[in-house]
């Protein structure tokens, strides 16, 4: 029991000093914005909410095969309880679902089709998303993944990353508080001093190994 406690003391402090963070990036996120399909929203069937806005990957010094976090920040305002006198929306923020999906591209397709992101690359624990409000029709893609705080590895390919509230309609959505988005932080390569560390912290091993046989 003592040598186990050992061995995960070893390649956790191991762990910790191979991988140096590189810094994190705050991203607000319009709860209003969506890359799933949507129906009816708004119910006046006057246009539609916008499309979430692509994160472009490169720009944040991130690329396939990397493992980033994803934090999500603050809450926002569902349109639950209505608008107008006696509803204060900033007391009423309180919803957090986030949801995003990795893309080669940047194109998002028009809210009355299904697969609205055409390049989208399956990464994560998938999640299965609510059905609209009008019409109970099906909004889950297989590539979506949920947000709360999330290590995901950038799957090969990907390029771009979309982020959106999870809710069953947007129209009434609504961030009154500023404070909803996403945090990404990357972890930088090993230094090479810190890989060289690795040899001594096996031999350790090893010898307790040993030491405890004997």
């Amino acid at each position: 029991m003592r040598l186990k406690l050992v061995t995960f003391s070893l390649l956790s402090v191991l762990l910790l000093f191979s991988y140096l963070e590189a810094g994190a990036t705050t991203i607000s996120i319009d709860p209003l914005n969506t890359f799933l399909f949507t129906n009816n929203d708004p119910w006046s069937g006057n246009g539609s909410v916008p499309g979430s806005v692509p994160i472009a990957l490169g720009s944040l010094g991130i690329s396939g095969g990397q493992f980033i976090q994803l934090q999500q920040l603050g809450s926002f305002y569902d349109g639950t309880y209505g608008y107008g006198p006696g509803v204060d929306a900033s007391k009423l923020a309180v919803s957090t679902e986030m949801i995003g999906v990795f893309s080669s591209t940047n194109v998002l397709l028009a809210p009355n089709f299904l697969n609205r992101v055409p390049g989208a690359i399956d990464a994560g624990m998938p999640v299965v998303t609510w059905s609209t409000l009008f019409g109970n029709m099906a909004t889950d893609i297989l590539q979506d993944f949920r947000i709360a705080n999330t290590i995901v590895q950038v799957p090969l390919g990907a390029n771009y990353l979309f982020v959106a509230a999870e809710d069953i309609y947007y129209s009434d959505n609504s961030n009154p508080n500023g404070n909803y988005g996403v945090r990404i932080t990357v972890a930088s390569v090993p230094e090479p001093s810190t890989i060289l560390l690795l040899p001594s912290a096996l031999g350790i091993l090893f010898f307790l190994r040993k030491r405890r046989a004997a």
